[in-house]
């Protein structure tokens, strides 16, 4: 018997099952690289998860910001407006005043008052009247306007705001990195909180980043609306001196005058005189007292002049200064 020292071959089937196996798994790869590679969308990252109680010390922060730069604003405003008050009372001692009480000026009252008479019909606006109103625009010509070429009370609040804005900008910038958070987060965070809300319709309002990053407040709507409500209140295009208190000392100054020429017969004089339009100014400048007569009371009349505006003029100071709807800080107040 022979035996076959050859190994037994193997079966050829599994070995073409691997063979088979490969080759699939091949043609498989190539086949996938011939087909485009699905596009990545990619993720707008979540904003960084701040606490609450992050937020509440950051809006402390805010607030207590807010505050400082409100106190230099005011601070800014007052010295400011001291300037203004003090250059006013000089003009008012400088110009007005000799103006006031010159002989010839009071003659030109007198006149003014006869003329004023002479037009009045039952119902309209009274002599009187029309004569405060004269001596308003001339304290505004002679006085205010002249003033407010070196400190006007429009600008010392535009000065006021961008001065406050600029303030809290600064103490606001470093909080991000002070607590560690992004600053998207940040400007989101101030984009919630509002700085300027106008009851208009339709509504106006302006977040705290709206007018912390605004180069020009006059391009943000409710800013412009704000400021139009402001001049409403003052009866002007911004923070002026009150037209109450000009009225009260040019009263009291109609009063004080009339009075010696209702004295002298002037006041009468102009009714009683017959004779035509001429007669009636010639009259009335007749009325009015002598160079003599005016000499010795002029020093009278400057004394109650200089008080009377000088009294006037602290109230539109603390107007001008004080008051948080109309004043020279009011942007700030709001």
């Amino acid at each position: 018997m022979s035996y076959c020292c050859c190994p037994p071959r193997p079966d050829p089937d599994p070995l073409r099952q691997v063979v088979y196996g490969v080759l699939l798994a091949f043609v498989a790869v190539l086949g996938g690289c011939s087909h485009a590679p699905t596009p990545v969308v990619e993720q707008t990252p979540p904003l960084y998860p701040v606490q609450p109680a992050t937020w509440r010390a950051i809006d402390e922060q805010i607030l207590d910001a807010s505050v400082c730069a409100r106190h230099e604003s005011e601070a800014y405003a007052r010295v400011a407006m001291d300037d203004w008050r003090l250059r006013v009372r000089q003009r008012t001692e400088d110009v007005f005043i000799p103006w006031y009480v010159s002989y010839w000026t009071q003659q030109w009252l007198a006149t003014r008052v006869a003329w004023y008479k002479l037009q009045y019909t039952e119902g309209e606006v009274t002599p009187e009247e029309r004569l405060v109103s004269y001596l308003q625009q001339q304290f505004h010509e002679q006085v205010l306007e002249p003033v407010s070429g070196f400190v006007d009370p429009r600008v010392v609040m535009e000065g006021a705001t961008a001065g406050y804005l600029r303030e809290l900008k600064d103490s606001l910038d470093p909080l991000p990195a002070e607590y560690r958070i992004p600053v998207a987060a940040f400007n989101q965070h101030l984009e919630s909180i509002p700085a300027i809300v106008v009851l208009a319709v339709p509504l106006q309002d302006a977040s705290l980043y709206e007018v912390l990053q605004a180069a020009d407040l006059s391009a943000l709507p409710a800013y412009e609306t704000l400021l139009r409500q402001i001049a409403a209140l003052n009866g002007g295009i911004g923070p002026t001196a009150s037209a109450d208190g000009l009225d009260r000392v040019a009263g009291r100054a109609v009063a004080e005058l009339l009075e010696p020429m209702a004295l002298r017969g002037g006041a009468t004089a102009a009714a009683a005189i017959v004779g035509g339009f001429w007669g009636m100014l010639i009259s009335a400048g007749a009325a009015a007292w002598s160079v003599t007569e005016h000499d010795h009371d002029r020093p009278m009349l400057e004394e109650q002049l200089r008080g009377n505006l000088d009294a006037m003029l602290n109230v539109m100071w603390r107007e001008l200064v004080e008051d948080t709807r109309a004043g020279v800080t009011s942007v700030v107040q709001h």
